[in-house]
This record gives C-alpha cells, structure tokens and sequence, in this order.
C-alpha cells in the first residue's frame, strides 16, 4: 500500500495528475528546453552534467505557475534563489531558481496558479529547473507537458 495514498482525496489527485500526462501546462509562458532530462553533456565541455529535471530559459522574471492543482509542501532557498515544490497526491513538482515567490507552505493550489518568478542564470537570462517526481524516482518532466 502506498503511504502517500492512503486517503480518497489523495487517490484522486494522483489519479488527476496521471490522467494528464502529456497534457500539463508549461510552468512558463513562453521557455525554451536548455537542458533535458539525464545525463547531457555540457555544450563546449567534456563535462557531464545528471540532470534531474528540465532547464528552462525564459524571460527573466516571467510568472512561473503550478502545472497542476495540489499543496505546497517546502519551500527553501538554493544557493540565493527559491525552489517551491508542490504535491499532487503521489506525484511531486519542483521549480527550483525563482527570484520570488507569492505562496506559501501549506497551501492549495490551483492548476496554472502563479507560485513566483523566474530567476536569471549566470548569463542573465531567464531561466527555471523543472523537476517531476514519481514518489522519490524522478521522472522526464517532457513527458507530462503539452507539446509546444
């Protein structure tokens, strides 16, 4: 039995955000795929980065928005920016490097609900690490969102 899932309410958010898979909203209005899910190596480098997320460019203090209804269950500072991260029943999205943030911990959200600001990257653009979790598995953030 699955702790995370041990009330109807819970089942049913699960069941909501398995039900859109490849359906999600964009965590931004308008962003480009800088960095994909897993190993990729770093352009110009014979670095390998891990990856457990989707790397975002934006603009620079666009909205960032929940891509499905759920809590807000932490919210913490990363190296001077601010990562929220909500749960959808069993299923967990991160939005890690926002310059701000306009919710708070404990609270419900809503599908498309504006939680903060993208954050710049070192080179000054706007940009955003968008992370799904399955329980403690990440999963290809891609494979939930609508197809641009």
């Amino acid at each position: 039995v699955n702790v995370l899932e041990n009330t109807p309410e819970v089942t049913k958010v699960s069941v909501g955000f398995e039900n859109n898979r490849g359906n999600l909203p964009w965590p931004v209005e308008r962003g480009t795929v800088t960095s994909g899910f897993g190993r990729n190596k770093i352009e110009g480098t014979s670095i390998i980065e891990d990856n457990i997320g989707i790397t975002i460019q934006t603009v620079s203090g666009a909205n960032v928005k929940a891509v499905f209804e759920g809590i807000v269950t932490t919210i913490y500072d990363v190296a001077g920016s601010q990562t929220v991260t909500i749960k959808h029943g069993k299923y967990f999205t991160t939005y890690y490097n926002l310059s701000s943030v306009n919710v708070s911990k404990g609270a419900s959200v809503n599908m498309g609900q504006v939680i903060g600001k993208a954050a710049q990257n070192d080179d000054g653009d706007g940009e955003i690490i968008f992370v799904v979790n399955v329980e403690s598995n990440f999963v290809n953030p891609e494979a939930w969102l609508k197809n641009r």
